[in-house]
């Protein structure tokens, strides 16, 4: 029965995975509304909207990053565990629960919004860079994976979750600030892809920088 739980393949996973991450960006979108008022007056309700229209486009940026980001380690993953599957599972947790403080942000845009829509990212973070080094670890990816990628790319994970971290910091003084702040993620993330390959010797090296 608990070898039942473990074995080579992780189709089921990924399709698992695909499905509930069409569904949260479908979700993302529903959370609009189509203005009520008389013709005259749907210029400013739809200006009213702003802030939900940014966090809409935020939240799917950056959940569909985090499905590209899913998608390539998952090509470098050929086995599983029951820990594996629940670390998955926990992963699609925190990314499910995202549609709730995308509109809470868009809605109310408080510090407190904010604080919540930044952890969660903070979460789903922390949990896929877990994932990832599991699986490393286990014995779970290809023979090409050693440890120095495993570690470098546990190391890209996390600059996601500190950038959201550090968002909730700005908002304690800047709340526009807060909204702006995780487009470091961009640069941040093609440098450490420039540092990465400076060291990478092999071609699979080269795909999961660019890819992860």
């Amino acid at each position: 029965m608990l070898g039942a739980l473990g074995g080579e393949g992780t189709d089921r996973m990924e399709a698992l995975s695909d499905g509930l991450f069409a569904i949260v960006l479908t979700l993302l979108v529903l959370q609009f509304e189509v203005p009520d008022v008389p013709a005259a007056e749907l210029p400013g309700a739809v200006a009213d909207q702003e802030t939900l229209l940014l966090t809409y486009l935020l939240s799917f940026l950056v959940v569909g990053l985090y499905w590209v980001i899913h998608h390539n380690l998952f090509q470098y993953i050929e086995g599983h565990d029951r820990l594996l599957l629940w670390l998955n599972l926990f992963f699609l947790l925190s990314i499910s629960f995202l549609p709730y403080p995308t509109e809470l942000v868009g809605l109310y845009g408080t510090r407190f919004a904010w604080t919540l829509y930044a952890a969660n990212f903070v979460v789903v973070g922390l949990l896929l860079t877990a994932l990832w080094s599991y699986a490393a670890r286990a014995g779970h990816t290809v023979d090409a994976i050693d440890a120095r990628t495993e570690r470098l790319v546990a190391v890209r994970g996390l600059i996601s979750p500190a950038v959201f971290g550090l968002s909730v910091a700005v908002a304690a003084v800047s709340l526009p600030a807060a909204f702006v702040t995780p487009v470091l993620i961009v640069p941040l993330q093609l440098l450490w892809v420039r540092y990465y390959r400076r060291g990478c010797d092999s071609r699979v090296d080269g795909d999961v920088a660019g890819g992860a």
